[in-house]
């Protein structure tokens, strides 16, 4: 839990934002394709999980660092939002203090912000539904803590364990979070993309008739590392 930042007090109102078309191929894809493709993406720790308003998630990321439970730079993070963007809140892991609820959700849902992960709190679970923000959290608490600061927006920063810059892709589904760098992005979607037509030929070939490790050779991977399968006594 971090109470300070190189770059607190810090607004940095412009985000070097990937190619909407990029992010939009990436939508089609699973975070689980995502995470098998082998490329230069990172897995947010499972102790953020899927809170309110959907599960779906993937836009660019517009950064928020506050000192854990205060709610400050919170409030002027709207002014910083745009169609598409998903804003990522370093709480730094605090439980026990909401740094955002429905009326910042709603606002920010209102100019087109399509997902939030906080690591740390929420609030106001109803109204996120309500205002439709896909909303994934460490936890919930009715109670904020402060509205002092200090705090910075649009800054690199930590959540799950991992670091996220402004403009890197944040992609959530009901199995969890990922996060494309954002000079990445390109060649995240042609890894991915060969996932996603071999997971297609295993399922085609199963269907046709082939059991599981056939489809997917893993009796030859087994042979090659010095596996015997016997026959039944």
């Amino acid at each position: 839990m971090s109470r300070s930042h190189a770059q607190q007090w810090t607004v940095n109102r412009t985000v070097d934002r990937p190619d909407p078309a990029l992010v939009t191929a990436l939508r089609e894809f699973s975070t689980t394709q995502i995470a098998d493709s082998g490329a230069p993406v990172v897995v947010v720790g499972p102790a953020l999980r899927r809170l309110a308003g959907g599960s779906e998630i993937c836009g660019p990321a517009v950064t928020v660092w506050t000192r854990p439970g205060d709610i400050l730079f919170v409030l002027k993070a709207p002014d910083l939002i745009g169609d598409g963007d998903v804003l990522v809140i370093d709480g730094g892991g605090r439980e026990d203090a909401a740094v955002i609820g429905d009326i910042v959700g709603g606002t920010i849902r209102a100019k087109g912000c399509t997902g939030l992960v906080v690591d740390g709190a929420v609030r106001d679970i109803e109204g996120l539904d309500e205002v439709g923000l896909p909303t994934f959290a460490r936890g919930v608490h009715p109670a904020t803590g402060s509205n002092q600061g200090p705090g910075a927006i649009n800054v690199p920063v930590h959540v799950g364990g991992v670091a996220v810059h402004p403009g890197d892709v944040v992609r959530g589904d009901p199995s969890g979070l990922v996060v494309v760098p954002r000079e990445h992005l390109a060649a995240v979607l042609e890894l991915t993309r060969a996932v996603a037509e071999r997971e297609t030929a295993w399922r085609e070939a199963v269907a046709g008739g082939a059991t599981l490790a056939e489809a997917t050779g893993i009796d030859e991977q087994i042979a090659t590392r010095g596996g015997t399968e016997r026959p039944l006594p």
